[in-house]
């Protein structure tokens, strides 16, 4: 949700948003149980994951009353773009931007779905002309790789990695603190606060982990799947049978 716009300034419409999107459905339907919902910015297998937070229910009716609690209680019309490309994260940005068009008109808000080729929708999100766009991210092993590059104001800096467009004193104040440290628990203990302050201000609906899948002949062996998204074929070997 771009926060430079509004009605997306408002955290009643972004917990509204968030209260109107069936994940469960979603991933049933089109992660084909390849997924499982998501509830922080960061995926559970990472370091500092805070499994403690309690994600935002399906709700529609508690939805459509903190609309009406932010001055929408017709909803309003905007826009939702859809991924023109299948990622790892997103296997069909159109399928998905039709569920969430469904559940949003559930509650009033009718998103209109446009889309781009994927360099344009990448730069065209990067300066903020969406309303709502999807987007995903594959990185290291470190929680800096994904809540600095994707929640601090200085990634909100046009063109933007953060295309949220959040811009949080509290959350760049522990990103930062979290960054210079070399406490892996102070570490932790300061991802978890950030994974904190995202949950408070929701500028994103988080929706999905995606699991990685991998085909491969059964002649082929020792190849595994590495957590960066890589493949490393040093020790892998075929074996005829």
């Amino acid at each position: 949700m771009n926060m430079e716009k509004p009605p997306f300034d408002n955290l009643k419409v972004r917990l509204a948003i968030n209260h109107a999107i069936n994940k469960a459905e979603i991933i049933e339907s089109l992660y084909q149980g390849t997924g499982v919902p998501a509830k922080n910015p960061i995926p559970p297998t990472l370091w500092s994951y805070d499994d403690s937070i309690e994600d935002y229910a399906y709700d529609p009716e508690l939805a459509k009353q903190l609309l009406a609690e932010a001055g929408y209680p017709n909803g309003f019309e905007t826009t939702l773009w859809a991924l023109p490309v299948p990622r790892p994260y997103i296997p069909n940005g159109q399928a998905l931007a039709e569920a969430l068009q469904s559940d949003l008109r559930n509650i009033g808000i009718e998103a209109n779905i446009v889309t781009y080729d994927w360099n344009t929708y990448i730069e065209k999100t990067k300066y903020g002309e969406h309303d709502m766009a999807m987007l995903g991210w594959s990185a290291g092993g470190d929680p800096d790789s994904f809540l600095y590059y994707l929640l601090s104001k200085t990634t909100a800096q046009k063109p933007a990695l953060n295309i949220a467009f959040y811009q949080s004193d509290e959350m760049q104040d522990v990103l930062d603190r979290a960054r210079m440290s070399t406490d892996r628990s102070e570490r932790i203990e300061l991802y978890q606060q950030a994974q904190a302050i995202f949950h408070r201000d929701v500028p994103w609906v988080p929706l999905a982990h995606a699991q990685r899948l991998l085909v491969i002949d059964r002649s082929v062996k020792n190849i595994k799947l590495a957590p960066v998204g890589c493949k490393y074929l040093r020790r892998v070997s075929l074996e005829s049978e």
